[in-house]
């Protein structure tokens, strides 16, 4: 009687969905752009084909690489709860020179007390706590040290804080030389400032010597390892001269234990990001350096700086969506080390996924997150039929272990097209697992007015919305709608 309820539910939704499309055929053909502007929604259909059959080798989940912004933005103790949940396996943090040093009496305060209260050891503390392994980003000293004529105070500088942090935390396993050292913007005298990729080259070979230095002087069991040029975008011009540089090194002791740079550049072409780790190998074979340098993509995301989309709660979605697209293409293009930016913003709200002002309150963002560690361990294949060559529309990312099988389903709009897609999700060739035993189908759902604080704080957590058990099959086929920036994890599991 089940399967025959389903049946003829399935089929009232087919002929919902035949009606629907044709009843928005002229929309569809309409531009994309001018639909969002004018709010108009178009409705189409996609398919969704998974072969559970057809592996991909172990899934790099991107859910567990994660930044936490400095002890200016510390979780409260019910946030730092639902991060574990996430299981970290590399967490970022950040260390400024010029907070913990003061050049005028050269003085060392390596606790120092931010802005609102927070210390360093504090920060530190819980993000090791919850994280198995740290990276350390490591700014520029203070700008009156910051000469390459005369670096020794600002070598010693930073190595007596790397040396001192590693010390304290054994978790502190990899350093990043400065921060976006190609940045375009102005700064303030003050600030950290534009470097050419010659002149940062200079200090990155300090910041690996002294890494060096330090693992030679501690032996820790885990020796630090250093990368950089920690780019603000994936700027090839500067990425390639640094590898020029490191290249034409001549000191044996040289090292560049990966390669990191940041995107936010590809919103509304988000499946380029899936070229950039083939392309880092194609820059090393030419420069008779070894491929393997894995690439860390220490920040990601749409809205850089202060940048917005449309409204606060339209970006606290769009932000979300992006975030699993971008991680579904960086899966594809088989990045090291994605890691999801951030836990909880200092000045743009719309990046974070925890609620200022409360504790224990998570915005979409969050909930995607949740949904890509619910993911299992292997990665099967999986195609749609609503995608863009520019990675515009429904993407899949499927997987399996023995406890069943997992797919996140997202329909990423950016803010120049608004598509409502009706979703058909079939799964074949299910593992030997399911043989002869009833199937248990869950889905959740994080879209405009679902898993979605801003639409309602009280039902703001991961919301389940379907949960049924069928008779035994060698097959599931599963509907249901997205919206626009949408994203549903369907999970199967098999039971008794």
């Amino acid at each position: 009687m089940r399967v025959s309820i389903r049946l003829g539910l399935l089929a009232g939704f087919m002929i919902m969905v035949s009606l629907l499309a044709s009843v928005v055929a002229l929309r569809q053909r309409s531009d994309p752009a001018e639909d969002q502007a004018s709010g108009a929604r178009t409705y189409e259909t996609a398919l969704v084909t998974v072969d559970a059959g057809v592996t991909r080798g172990l899934l790099n989940n991107p859910a567990a690489y994660h930044n936490q912004a400095g002890p200016s933005a510390p979780l409260g103790p019910a946030d730092a709860r639902l991060v574990r949940d996430l299981k970290p396996v590399l967490t970022r943090v950040w260390s400024a020179p010029g907070a913990y040093h003061d050049p005028a009496t050269d003085r060392y305060d390596y606790d120092p007390v931010a802005p609102d209260g927070g210390t360093m050891y504090g920060y530190l503390d819980q993000a090791t706590a919850y994280s198995g392994r740290i990276l350390m980003n490591v700014d520029q000293c203070e700008q009156e040290l910051m000469t390459t004529a005369a670096p020794q105070r600002c070598r010693e500088v930073l190595k007596n804080g790397i040396r001192h942090y590693k010390q304290r935390y054994p978790a502190l396993r990899y350093v990043e030389i400065f921060n976006e050292p190609d940045r375009p913007w102005e700064t303030r005298p003050d600030e950290a400032r534009a470097m050419s990729a010659a002149e940062y080259y200079e200090w990155y070979r300090i910041g690996y010597q002294l890494v060096n230095e330090i693992n030679a002087e501690l032996r820790p069991v885990h020796p630090l390892r250093v990368g950089g040029p920690v780019t603000h975008a994936f700027n090839e011009p500067y990425l390639q001269e640094f590898l020029d540089h490191y290249r034409d090194d001549p000191d044996p002791t040289k090292r560049l234990d990966f390669l990191s740079y940041h995107q936010y550049q590809r919103r509304d072409d988000v499946a380029a990001v899936a070229t950039e780790k083939g392309t880092v190998q194609r820059w090393l074979r030419e420069r008779g350096l070894p491929d393997k340098i894995p690439t860390f993509v220490t920040e990601y995301g749409v809205f850089p700086g202060g940048n917005t989309g449309t409204s606060f709660a339209a970006d606290l979605l769009t932000q979300a969506a992006a975030m699993a697209t971008l991680g579904y293409f960086y899966v594809e293009g088989g990045t090291d080390v994605p890691m999801h930016w951030v836990f909880n913003h200092s000045s743009n709200d719309r990046k974070s996924m925890f609620v200022d002002g409360t504790d224990g309150a998570g915005y979409p963002y969050y909930n995607l997150v949740r949904m890509q560690r619910m993911l299992k361990k292997i990665r099967v294949s999986a195609g749609s039929d609503a995608l863009t060559p520019k990675g515009l529309g429904v993407n899949a990312l499927a997987t399996r272990d023995a406890s069943g099988v997992a797919v996140l389903i997202t329909n990423y709009q950016w803010t120049s097209r608004n598509v409502t897609h009706g979703v058909t999700v079939n799964v074949g060739n299910l593992p030997a697992e399911f043989a002869n035993r009833r199937i248990r189908v869950e889905r959740y759902l994080v879209d405009a007015v679902t898993s979605n604080y801003a639409h309602d704080p009280a039902k703001g957590s991961l919301q389940r919305v379907q949960r049924y058990t069928m008779d035994t099959a060698d097959a599931i086929s599963a509907n249901f709608e997205l919206g626009p920036n949408a994203m549903s994890l369907l999970v199967l599991t098999p039971v008794e």
